[in-house]
C-alpha cells in the first residue's frame, strides 16, 4: 500500500499497484486455521487461562492449502515492533523459516483483536502464542501420520514448513510439505492424535527467538507504502475539522450556521465523563468541507457561543498545585503499601524522629502531552438501506479496535457490532492517548449527521488543547538512616488525580501508585499513601503512566539519602537489595558506565533504576552544563533485564527511545493550564529534544531465561531521576520539580 492511495470498486484504500485492503486480508480458501486465546487489555488484565474453544479465540494461524502461512495480527503497530516479536514467536515454534511467513493486521474481532497497552503486546502473548504454533505442527505431524498409519512421533521431524518421517527398518525418509497436510490436519482425526502435553521447543534450540531480525513494518515505512490513519482516503469523501470549546469544561450554547464553502457543521458530544467534561455534552463543532485545507480555515473563522462552567477557575494549574500541596497535610490517604497492617504515621514520626539522620522533600511533576507525531484522525463510511443505516466501515489508528466498536455502537446503537468493521492502520505514536475513543466517536458522529464517508483531523492545537494528560502530582517522601546507613523509615505520600475514578472505578488507583510500591529496597518501617486530587483536567494513560511520575520522586531520595549516608549510589543501592535480579542489573550498570569514574571536573554523571511492567532498567547519565538554563547530555548507559528477549534489536530501539522520551519530558515537558485553557498550542510552546541534542545511548540487555516482560515504557520512568541527580550533582542543588527548563520554546517554530 501507499501513501497516495485511491480505491477499488467497493471503496477500498488500495496501492498503485492494485492491492487493495480487502484483498489484503482475505482469508485463506482453504487449510488449517489454528485458533488460540491471546490475553488481551495489557496492564489492566491478567492473562486468561481459558479453553481454546472458537468462541474464546481472538488470534489466528493460518495455513493454507498452498502452503502460505499466515498470522493475524489482531493489535496495533505503532513502531515498537510487536509485529515482529509475534512472528518471530509463531514461526520459531511452527518451525518455519522467516521468510516464510505473512503477518497481517486483522479488522475487529471478538477473537482476534486485543488492545495494545501496558507494554503488553508480546509479553501477555509470548507463552499463547508458542502453544498455538506447536499446536499447528503437531497436528501437521498428525496429518503425516494418518497419511502412513506410523504413529510414532520420534519418527517424523518438522523443518522449515517440512514435516519429515524417517523409516525406522529402511531409514528411507519421505517428506511432505505444510500446504500438502493442512486439510487432513484440520480434521479431528488429525486432533485426535495429538499429544496430551504439547511440546515447546527447549530455549537452548531457538533458532529465531532471540535474534535481531528484520522487521517487517519498516520497509513499508521507508518506502512510503505504509498505510497510516491519515492517509486514507474513500470514493465521495468528505474531510471534517473539529474546533473544541477553547476552555475545559465549556458546552456549547447554539449550534452555529453553516458558513460559505462548508458543507456542515456538526454538533459533537463526548462519549465519556473525563474531569470537568460531562459525558453526553456537546463541547465541540465539526466543520465538514470539500478538503481538510478549506475545513481548517473555515473552523478558524467560525464563531462559536460558548457556555462556560462555574468551575472554571479551579481548572488551573497553580490552583492544583496549592490543593495538592494542602491534601499533603490534610488530604484523607489510601493506604496503597501495605494494604494490612500499616504502621501509625505517629509511630513513623517517632522512628524518624530518633534516626540518626532524617530527610523530607517534597516533589512536584506537571501535566503532560502525548504529543504523538501523527495528530488524531479518524475514517468512518456509513452504509444506508432504503434511508436507514444499515452499517459502518472505520478506519482508524487506534490502540483498541474492539473499543472502536463498542463506541461507534454508542452513537449507532441501531447497529449491531457485526455491522461495524474496523480496520487499524498503523500509528503514527500512540503513547496511551490513542486508546482513548473522544476522536473516534467525534468521526462517527459527523459520518452519520452527513451520510457520507468522512475523514476527521485534528488540527495540533486541538491536540495540545484537549488531551487526556498525564497527571500532575505533588509527592511528599519522608526517611530516615540509621548509623549504619540503613533506612529506618520511609512515609511516601502522592497526591494526583486519577486516571481511573475518571473512567468510572472507584478506590486505589493502580496508575497512580505504580513505581512506589514492591520497590527492592530494605525499609525497617514503610507507609506508602495516595491521596486523590479532584481536577476538572482530563488525565489519561502516558507511557509509563504512574511509573514515570513515583521513580523520580522514589530514586531522587534514595540519592539524596546515598549522600547522607557518604555512599557511592551503586554501593548504597547494593547493600539495601537482596534480590538477585537486581544486584545483577546493578553490576552490570557499574560496569558499564565505568567511565563516571573518570569525568573532568566540569561534568557530573547519575544513575537511577526503576521497575516498570515487569522490566528492570538501570540508566547512567553524563551531563554538563556550559551555560545557564541549559544543560547538554553527553551519553546514557542502560541496562535492561527484560526476560528472554525475543528481537533484541526492537529492545535496543525501544529503550533508547523511551530515554530520549523521557529526557524530553524532564527537561521541558509541562502542560500548564489558566482559567481552564491550555497554555501551549503547539511544538514551538512544548520543546522537544533535537537531533543534535540526543546522546550517545549504549544498552546492555542482560541474558534471562524468564518468560518476556514489557518493554516499550521501562526505559522512561529512571530517566528523569538519573538527569535530576546528576544535575544535583553537577549544581550542587537538589532538583524536585520538573522539568528542569520550564517554558522554554522552540525557536524558529
Amino acid at each position: 500500500m501507499s501513501c497516495n492511495h485511491t480505491a477499488d470498486s467497493a471503496g477500498q484504500p488500495v496501492s498503485p499497484s492494485g492491492c487493495s485492503r480487502r484483498n489484503f486480508l482475505v482469508s485463506v480458501a482453504g487449510g488449517l486455521s489454528i485458533g488460540f486465546f491471546l490475553p488481551d487489555g495489557g496492564r489492566m488484565l491478567e492473562a486468561a487461562t481459558a479453553p481454546a474453544t472458537e468462541a474464546q479465540l481472538n488470534a489466528w494461524v493460518r495455513i493454507g492449502t498452498d502452503g502460505k502461512i499466515t498470522l493475524l495480527f489482531g493489535g496495533c503497530e505503532m513502531g515498537q515492533g510487536s509485529m515482529s516479536g509475534l512472528s518471530q514467536i509463531l514461526a520459531e515454534e511452527l518451525m518455519v523459516d522467516w521468510n516464510q511467513l505473512t503477518i497481517r493486521p486483522a479488522d475487529a474481532d471478538a477473537k482476534i483483536s486485543y488492545t495494545t497497552g501496558g507494554s503488553s503486546a508480546v509479553s501477555r502473548r509470548y507463552l499463547p502464542l508458542r502453544t498455538a504454533a506447536a499446536t499447528a505442527r503437531e497436528l501437521l505431524v498428525a496429518a503425516a501420520m494418518l497419511t502412513t498409519g506410523d504413529t510414532a512421533r520420534g519418527n517424523y521431524s518438522a523443518k522449515s514448513g517440512v514435516i519429515t518421517r524417517k523409516d525406522p527398518v529402511t531409514g528411507a525418509l519421505q517428506s511432505w510439505n505444510y500446504g500438502s497436510l493442512a486439510l487432513q490436519a484440520a480434521t479431528p482425526q488429525a486432533q485426535a492424535l495429538l499429544p496430551a502435553v504439547i511440546p515447546l521447543t527447549p530455549p537452548d534450540q531457538f533458532r529465531l527467538i532471540g535474534k535481531p531480525l528484520a522487521r517487517p513494518d519498516i520497509p513499508p515505512k521507508t518506502n512510503g507504502s505504509a498505510l497510516y490513519g491519515i492517509d486514507v482516503f474513500l470514493p465521495g469523501m468528505v474531510f471534517a475539522v473539529i474546533k473544541h470549546c477553547p476552555t475545559i469544561g465549556g458546552t456549547l450554547a447554539l449550534t452555529p450556521a453553516t458558513p460559505s464553502g462548508a458543507i456542515a457543521v456538526v454538533p459533537c458530544f463526548t462519549p465519556a465523563d473525563r474531569g470537568a467534561i460531562a459525558k453526553n455534552s456537546f463541547n465541540a463543532v465539526a466543520v465538514v468541507a470539500d478538503n481538510t485545507w478549506k475545513a481548517k480555515k473555515i473552523a478558524q473563522g467560525l464563531k462559536v457561543q460558548w457556555a462556560l462552567p462555574a468551575s472554571t477557575a479551579s481548572v488551573d494549574s497553580a490552583s492544583l498545585v496549592t490543593l495538592a500541596k494542602q491534601l499533603l497535610e490534610t488530604g484523607q490517604p489510601i493506604v496503597a503499601e501495605p494494604a494490612s497492617a500499616a504502621p501509625d504515621p505517629a509511630t513513623l514520626k517517632t522512628v524518624l524522629g530518633s534516626s540518626a539522620k532524617s530527610l523530607e522533600a517534597t516533589f512536584t511533576v506537571p501535566h503532560l502531552a502525548h504529543a504523538t507525531m501523527e495528530v488524531l484522525n479518524c475514517s468512518v463510511r456509513p452504509t444506508h438501506t432504503a434511508g436507514v443505516l444499515t452499517g459502518l466501515e472505520i478506519w482508524a489508528p487506534t490502540q483498541s479496535a474492539m473499543s472502536v466498536v463498542a463506541t461507534a455502537n454508542v452513537v449507532a446503537p441501531s447497529l449491531t457490532p457485526a455491522q461495524i468493521t474496523v480496520h487499524t492502520t498503523f500509528l503514527g505514536g500512540g503513547l496511551g492517548r490513542k486508546i482513548e475513543q473522544d476522536y473516534i466517536s467525534q468521526a462517527v458522529q459527523i459520518a452519520v449527521a452527513v451520510g457520507r464517508p468522512v475523514k476527521l483531523t485534528w488540527m495540533r492545537e486541538e491536540d495540545f488543547g484537549h488531551d487526556q494528560y498525564r497527571p500532575m502530582a505533588v509527592i511528599r517522601v519522608r526517611a530516615g538512616l540509621n548509623a549504619t546507613g540503613g533506612i529506618t523509615a520511609w512515609w511516601y505520600r502522592n497526591v494526583s488525580p486519577s486516571i481511573l475514578q475518571q473512567r468510572g472505578r472507584a478506590g486505589l488507583d493502580s496508575q497512580a501508585i505504580e513505581g512506589s510500591v514492591r520497590l527492592p529496597y530494605t525499609r525497617a518501617m514503610s507507609l506508602t499513601e495516595w491521596v486523590p486530587l479532584p481536577s476538572g483536567i482530563p488525565v489519561g494513560f502516558w507511557r509509563s503512566v504512574g511509573a514515570s511520575i513515583n521513580a523520580f520522586a522514589v530514586e531522587s531520595m534514595i540519592d539524596m539519602l546515598a549522600i547522607a549516608a557518604g555512599r557511592d549510589p551503586f554501593v548504597f543501592r547494593a547493600s539495601l537489595v537482596s534480590d538477585p535480579r537486581y544486584l545483577d542489573l546493578l553490576a552490570a550498570a557499574d560496569a558499564a558506565s565505568s567511565w563516571r569514574k573518570t569525568l573532568p571536573s566540569n561534568r557530573a554523571w547519575g544513575m537511577a533504576v526503576a521497575e516498570s511492567f515487569g522490566t528492570l532498567v538501570c540508566e547512567v547519565i553524563e551531563i554538563s552544563a556550559p551555560t545557564a538554563g541549559a544543560v547538554v547530555i553527553h551519553r546514557v548507559a542502560a541496562v535492561v533485564d527484560c526476560g528472554t528477549v525475543i528481537n533484541p534489536d526492537s529492545v535496543e530501539a525501544q529503550i533508547q527511545g523511551a530515554i530520549i522520551h523521557g529526557l524530553t519530558a524532564a527537561l521541558w515537558g509541562e502542560m500548564k493550564f489558566v482559567n481552564g485553557v491550555a497554555s501551549q498550542g503547539n511544538f514551538n510552546r512544548y520543546r522537544m529534544m533535537r537531533l543534535n541534542e540526543t546522546p550517545t545511548i549504549t544498552v546492555k540487555v542482560m541474558t534471562s531465561a524468564n518468560p518476556p516482560t514489557g518493554i516499550g515504557e521501562p526505559g522512561v520512568p529512571p530517566s528523569a531521576p538519573a538527569l535530576a541527580n546528576a544535575y544535583s550533582r553537577l549544581k550542587k542543588t537538589r532538583v524536585t520539580s520538573l522539568p528542569l527548563f520550564p517554558g522554554t520554546s522552540m525557536s524558529g517554530l
